[in-house]
């Protein structure tokens, strides 16, 4: 069956949602535009759209011409009258956020947690989302991003940051909160984000590296984000940089925790200089001139530069999207991001093109919303009206 049969069955129904998909990501947008994007007849655009309308999900906006053809037409947007929650999980907080179906951030609140025991940050989870509901009457789902590994969504299958296993997350927040509930990890999440409405919007291939409290790669390869498939697969957190450097907390020597983890820089700075220095006040100190956090800084940016270069050898991809909390590290030195980015390239290879993008902890729980918003969109209800000739029958 092609997708220019509409008949009312599971191709019929994946290609509405498919046009739904398409409008909340790129809308408004006129019937004829959708129906090109994904190669459909306009009239089978028609048929797919009229339950998503009638049901809610899409609303018409007000007549203009359509750029396809020049008719005066109605275009199709996402109803704004949406919305979903997004939870950031950390060790000692949580974060969270509403948003519209567009991920534009409509409330924030946050909320300390004192233990990483898993009844206790899902009580949190289920405190800040009641509490965010409360102020904004309704959600439709929540998404729950944390440094984690879950197969299904629904379970927390590992996590190392949170010493989490098997733990049925999803489930029981749903049942608290009375909405449905999806996991993640938290760099897909925040990659999802950024691929759908930020820095990669628009963009097939790209890669998104994170440096903060822990090191994240996530890949979108055409027009998909890659996914680890096993909880045990290692992250690029550990992927060895330099075999004569400093050890990581898992004892490997040279990876990329160990010199780009601002735990490890604040520690190996606060050493040199005897006394306890945070991750701020070590940028602030290099670009003072201090020479040990100079030193730390330029190795560390020289190491980001290193692990940018083998990402894109790696992938082909030449599209590098930084983050995270600690990102400060490639605006404080980019001339050593540059030289660890040009040590291990010819001379003849194409310019890796960054772009430096730093996020708070509430961009992290937006992409916990995104997740939400994507999971509503593929698990979304869809009726179509009995054809003619079988109401007639």
């Amino acid at each position: 069956m092609s997708l220019r049969e509409v008949a009312p069955g599971t191709m019929a129904i994946e290609s509405a949602r498919a046009a739904a998909r398409e409008v909340v990501k790129n809308g408004p947008l006129s019937r004829s535009e959708v129906a090109r994007r994904l190669n459909l007849s306009p009239a089978s655009l028609t048929r797919l759209a009229k339950p998503l309308v009638d049901s809610g999900l899409l609303v018409e906006g007000e007549p203009q011409a359509d750029p396809v053809h020049g008719r005066i037409a109605r275009p199709l947007d996402t109803s704004d009258s949406l919305r979903f929650l997004g939870v950031k999980v950390n060790v000692d907080a949580l974060y969270a956020v509403v948003t519209n179906a567009r991920a534009e951030i409509v409330a924030r609140s946050s909320r300390s947690l004192a233990s990483t025991q898993p009844d206790h940050v899902m009580a949190g989870i289920v405190a800040i989302a009641q509490s965010l509901l409360g102020d904004v009457g309704h959600a439709e789902s929540i998404g729950v991003a944390l440094g984690g590994h879950s197969v299904d969504g629904q379970i927390v299958n590992v996590s190392r940051s949170l010493d989490w296993h098997d733990i049925a997350l999803a489930a029981t927040v749903a049942a608290e909160c009375g909405i449905r509930a999806v996991v993640e990890n938290d760099v897909l999440a925040l990659t999802q984000a950024q691929h759908w409405f930020g820095m990669g919007r628009g963009r097939s291939d790209f890669a998104l590296i994170t440096v903060g409290v822990g090191v994240g790669c996530s890949l979108v390869i055409h027009d998909s984000v890659v996914r680890r498939e096993h909880p045990n697969t290692p992250t690029v957190g550990h992927f060895v940089i330099d075999r004569t450097g400093p050890i990581c907390a898992d004892g490997h020597r040279g990876c990329a925790m160990a010199y780009l983890s601002s735990g490890s820089i604040c520690q190996t700075v606060s050493i040199g200089l005897g006394r306890v220095v945070a991750y701020d006040d070590v940028l602030d100190l290099a670009t003072a001139g201090d020479p040990v956090a100079a030193r730390v800084v330029q190795e560390s940016a020289t190491a980001l530069g290193r692990l940018i270069s083998s990402v894109s050898m790696l992938t082909g991809i030449q599209d590098v999207l930084l983050s995270g909390e600690g990102i400060g590290l490639a605006t404080s030195a980019p001339d050593a991001v540059a030289a660890g980015i040009d040590s291990d390239r010819p001379a003849w290879a194409l310019p890796i093109a960054t772009r430096v993008e730093p996020m708070d902890f509430y961009e992290w729980a937006r992409g916990g919303a995104v997740v939400a918003i994507q999971d509503y969109l593929d698990t979304y209800p869809i009726e179509f009206a009995p054809a003619r000739n079988a109401a007639t029958a």
